[in-house]
């Protein structure tokens, strides 16, 4: 199955959940063991066969031994973003799993961050660090079909089975760095503006009821012009009375308080611009970027985060509209960000197919003209590569000079029209690759008692 290349990640949307198998490529496994399957120079993979990390597992519960010889790659960075090829493959979220687990236990990181609205976040991160509420609930409670699984779950369980210990002082945060939906960021500043200021509430209420709720958001993008410029000024008249008013409000609630109401504001305001913004704008990835920044600034200095996103999002290859999030991080950050992208061979995915709702993809073999391919000719099931070393051997450092194609598919998948491959010079967009040869989907949790919202982010 040879598919059209580009960049696009597409929208997810809620459809109705059942499952259609694509038809799988087939692939004769004798002719696998004796036949080359890329079209690489066969001194790029023998650099790749020579240069791998193989690892030992997937699975997060089994010891991070193998997961060791990825400490010297991380150094000192403060942020590690970790990609993903899909937004539905078991394996990737399992490895990311993993890497927390060896960030967290050994190298001091702190912060978890992850491709989700962070006021909905919150509820995650309240269950981790105090164990409030139910973890599904508020996992469900972020909307995204994409992270509503069973191993997203099981990190946050595992996240809060770290912090119950005494034994780790150091606790660890769950933060959502997104700001596609506005309805919670509304609900808090209304409900802040009202123990503080009940004027500037009744305004706020007022001005900020276009994006107050479901129904409301989803007719916001459609809204003449001319209403939906009068709903950014008004909110931004309202970040303007939060700073003339800052010290009144701080003096009636707490510093920490009026930031998190502050910036709550910051997301309604962000989630506006991005509903009123062309079609393939990046100004999504430009706010969360200026997210993650703003989430560990407020954290204690020399604080480490692991950022999870899409393979597209962290990375920093340029866009045809503007820069990625991982472009605009690496300009902050320089080399104290590592960047890891995930790539694959062969497997399933859930995915969104157009016409059929969210369903579990299978794919066959990547073409022989993609790196994938040539990662698999290394005979290493599963790996990490790191980019940043510079091969000795000429043709191999030509051939990674060119632009080679990954796998790249985001919350939707087009068997016909999908744009299902990513092209770029991989090395400097990527810090370091992890490959998996076979995938799986990931697991959908059961269904709530009560049905949370029926709208589900980006990819």
């Amino acid at each position: 199955m040879h598919l059209p290349s580009s960049s696009s990640l597409g929208a997810a949307v809620l459809f109705p959940l059942y499952v259609v198998l694509l038809q799988p490529v087939q692939i004769n496994a004798a002719h696998r063991q004796h036949a080359q399957l890329s079209n690489a120079p066969s001194a790029v993979i023998d650099f790749f066969r020579n240069s791998a990390m193989p690892l030992a597992t997937t699975d997060p519960d089994a010891d991070l031994k193998d997961l060791e010889q990825l400490r010297p790659v991380v150094g000192d960075a403060r942020i590690v973003a970790m990609g993903e090829a899909t937004h539905g493959t078991r394996e990737f979220f399992r490895m990311k799993h993993r890497m927390f687990e060896l960030l967290v236990e050994k190298m001091g990181f702190t912060v978890f961050a992850i491709e989700a609205n962070w006021p909905e976040s919150l509820a995650v991160n309240d269950y981790v660090l105090n164990g409030n509420g139910d973890p599904a609930v508020a996992l469900a409670g972020m909307y995204f079909w994409t992270w509503n699984t069973e191993e997203v779950l099981d990190l946050i369980r595992w996240m809060r089975k770290y912090n119950e210990d005494p034994g780790h002082t150091r606790k660890i945060k769950f933060y959502g760095f997104d700001m596609q939906f506005a309805r919670v960021a509304v609900a808090n500043v209304d409900f802040y503006l009202e123990r503080v200021d009940p004027v500037e509430g009744a305004k706020a209420t007022d001005i900020l009821s276009p994006l107050s709720d479901q129904k409301s958001e989803e007719a916001y993008r459609s809204k003449p012009a001319a209403e939906r410029k009068k709903t950014a000024d008004g909110i931004k008249l309202l970040l303007s009375d939060f700073e003339n008013h800052k010290s009144e409000y701080i003096a009636a609630s707490s510093a920490e308080q009026w930031t998190l109401a502050q910036h709550n504001l910051e997301t309604v305001r962000q989630a506006e611009e991005l509903q009123s913004a062309p079609p393939y704008s990046m100004i999504r990835d430009h706010y969360m970027a200026e997210n993650v920044k703003w989430i560990l600034e407020r954290e204690p200095a020399g604080t480490k985060m692991m950022l999870w996103a899409h393979n597209g999002h962290v990375g920093t290859a340029p866009w045809a509209a503007g820069e990625s999030m991982g472009a605009a991080l690496r300009e902050i950050y320089g080399k104290e960000m590592v960047i890891c992208g995930f790539s694959f061979y062969e497997g399933s995915f859930q995915a969104v197919v157009p016409h059929r709702g969210l369903q579990t993809v299978l794919v066959g073999a990547s073409p022989s003209d993609a790196l994938d391919a040539a990662f698999a000719d290394t005979g290493i099931p599963l790996f990490a590569i790191d980019l940043r070393k510079t091969p000795k051997n000429k043709a191999v450092k030509k051939w990674l000079a060119q632009p080679q194609k990954i796998r790249s598919v985001g919350a939707v998948y087009d068997e016909v029209h999908a744009e299902n491959y990513f092209e770029h010079v991989l090395p400097g967009c990527f810090d370091v690759l992890l490959f998996i040869k076979w995938t799986s989907p990931a697991r959908k949790n059961p269904p709530l008692p009560k049905q949370m919202d029926s709208d589900f982010g980006s990819g």
